[in-house]
């Protein structure tokens, strides 16, 4: 669960730093206010994975 957990943190930033899409086409559908709200929802899920591993 802590490597889930780095892992989805990483992808977070890679979202928020490099502009990353979670769209896997790669073409632009309006989803930037769909990508802007990523990260807090990588971020949540990551800390719901650390406190399984507690």
């Amino acid at each position: 669960m802590t490597e889930l957990a780095d892992v989805t943190e990483t992808v977070a930033l890679r979202v928020e730093r490099d502009g990353w899409s979670i769209c896997p086409c790669g073409e632009e559908h309006d989803q930037a206010e769909t990508d802007a709200g990523m990260p807090a929802t990588l971020r949540a899920d990551a800390a719901l994975a650390r406190r399984y591993v507690r």
